[in-house]
This record gives C-alpha cells, structure tokens and sequence, in this order.
C-alpha cells in the first residue's frame, strides 16, 4: 500500500519549481512494498538468458531489471500511476505527459567512483528549448550509503544549456544546494531531469531502487537513444491493469498514442542493440552446438535400442527354434 499521508500535489509541484526535487517518505509500505521487492529479488536471481527472464548487465557495478510494469502488479498501481504522481506530472510536465521508461537497477558493493555528476541527455539538439523530464525512484533497500544527491535549482541554472557530465571542480561551488536522499526501503523522490545529480560513492551495501520515467513521447530523441532502443513503448502484463484504470491513467501509460517512429524501432531484441556481440555469438554458438549434441545422443540412444531390439528378437526366434527341435517323444513304456 502507499502511504495516505502523502504531500498534496500542489506542494509537491512547487517543490519540483523551485528545488527540481521533492521527497516522498513512506511512499510504499507494507504488502505493495514487500511484493515489489520479493519479484524483483528474483528477478536479480541470475541473468536474463533463453526462457529464463531476469536482469541484464552491461556495466560492472550496476545490473538493470527492465520492464518492470510486467515485474509486478504494484510496480503499476503502486507506483506508475499513482494518483499524486499523476497529478504532479501533468502540472509539471504538461497535459501529453506519458511514462517511457520503467528499469530497476541493482548497485553492487563498491568504493569506486563510478557515476560522476551529470544532467540526463535524451532529446534531440535540434530541440531549443528544453523539455521537461521527471522521474520517480523508489528505494526498494535502506540506503544510507551510495544514494541518490542533486543539486537544488540547477534544474532552472542550467536550463539553456544541453545536458553534460559535470567535473566535481565545477560541482563544488554548488555543494551547500545538495539535497542528499537517504531513507528506509519504499522511500520515493520525484525529481527534474534537467538538475545536476549523481549516485555518491562509497556503495557499502548494495542498493536496490525503481526508476519511472516520464516526458512528452513527441519531443525527438538524440540518435544515440534512438540507436539503443530507449524510450519504446512501455511493456505490461495486461493482468496487472486495475478494472478502475481512468482515463488519465491509460493515458500517462501512453494508451492510444500515436507513434512517428516506424513500428521495428519497438521491437525487442533488434542486433544492433547487442553491446557484446562477440560474446553473445559465443554463447548462441555454444547452447547450438550443446543441443547439437543432445540431438546426437538422442539419435544414438534411439540405434541402441534398434538394434537391441532387433537382437532380442532374434535370440527369442532362434531359443524357440531350439527349443522345438530339442523336444523329445512322450514315452510309449509303462
């Protein structure tokens, strides 16, 4: 369940207007949370391989559970279209806000620097004035160490500049407007896209967090998402929508949209997304050539027991052979 005493939406907007961030502790508690956190620790079980549905690696301190609205039916409900989260969004946003993107990360154990600051980059350049992105992420762990900082009201400094990666020597003059994020697990924070932030390092235990990410799909995006499949149409378990879906929250899922990119640009999978592509050649050759010889040994076990067959066969023919010419006469003496 969500937390009823939750901030209204009008404060949670002007705390989005001024600061580019607004905490919402407790914002997934009991049964909701503990649901969400049972299926995403399966998810974290092994990776995502064959039939075998899980997560996905592509850098060495972070693993990403994608999809998350088919993950579990509170990452919906609880989460994606959450009433205040809705109102909030179209406020903000604007009317023709819709969710793009629902990813999980796990990040592992670590001192490493590893994620500098930075403003998220996805839209097109040849967009002039920048559009506004939000996201909401919710802790699924404690965290106390490798959380989640921004800089209050860089959103609006840097506004008409594209985003970048920001060296600490320029974030340092900026760090008394650090908002630090810590919390119990189903703390959740809306917060601007647009605004300086970064995981902080050390990561002394593991963290766990949801990411919900919400812009107008019509705003053009830079080649280099387009060219990794971000940003595709939002996958669901049709069995996780409530029989009370409004019509505001069919929309913020993007019901009913139409799409300008050539329908292959959803597809799942595309070869071009491979980051390692000699690996995963090695592995599709590797389970081929395992199911090769499988099929060989299958075919082998079907000759043995052919010939076995046929062998019994004629042991049983040739015994009754013998055992008729073997037979003796019935005795004629008293």
């Amino acid at each position: 369940m969500t937390n009823i005493d939750l901030p209204n939406a009008a404060d949670v907007t002007e705390a989005l207007e001024r600061d580019g961030i607004a905490v919402l502790p407790n914002f997934l508690t009991g049964a909701a949370l503990a649901s969400i956190q049972d299926s995403f620790n399966r998810a974290l079980a092994r990776p995502s391989f064959n039939t075998y549905i899980g997560y996905e690696q592509n850098e060495k301190w972070r693993v990403l559970v994608e999809n998350l609205l088919a993950l579990d039916p509170h990452c919906l409900t609880d989460c994606a279209v959450h009433p205040l989260v809705g109102d909030v969004l179209r406020s903000y946003v604007g009317p023709d806000v819709a969710l793009v993107e629902a990813r999980g990360w796990k990040t592992i154990r670590t001192k490493r620097t590893f994620h500098g600051w930075h403003e998220d980059a996805w839209y097109h350049p040849s967009v002039k004035q920048r559009p506004r992105e939000v996201k909401l992420a919710v802790y699924l762990s404690d965290v106390t160490s490798g959380h989640f900082s921004y800089i209050a009201g860089s959103h609006l400094a840097n506004a008409n500049q594209f985003p970048r990666h920001w060296p600490q020597r320029e974030v340092s003059p900026m760090m008394h407007m650090a908002r630090d994020v810590k919390g119990p697990a189903g703390t959740a924070f809306l917060f601007d896209t647009a605004g300086v932030h970064r995981q902080t390092t050390p990561v002394l235990d593991p963290r766990n967090v949801m990411f919900f990410n919400y812009h107008d799909p019509a705003v053009p995006l830079q080649d280099e998402d387009v060219l990794a499949g971000r940003y595709r149409p939002i996958q669901l378990n049709a069995g996780f929508l409530p029989e009370n879906l409004t019509p505001d929250q069919a929309r913020l899922l993007g019901f009913g949209r139409a799409r300008a990119a050539p329908a292959h640009e959803g597809v799942i999978g595309r070869a071009e997304l491979r980051r390692y592509p000699v690996l995963h050649d090695t592995v599709a050759f590797a389970l081929a050539a395992r199911l090769e010889i499988q099929e060989a040994q299958r075919t082998v076990r079907q000759l043995r027991r052919a010939v076995m067959s046929r062998v019994r066969a004629k042991t049983s023919g040739l015994a009754a052979r013998i055992g008729v010419s073997g037979t003796r006469a019935p005795s004629l003496q008293h």
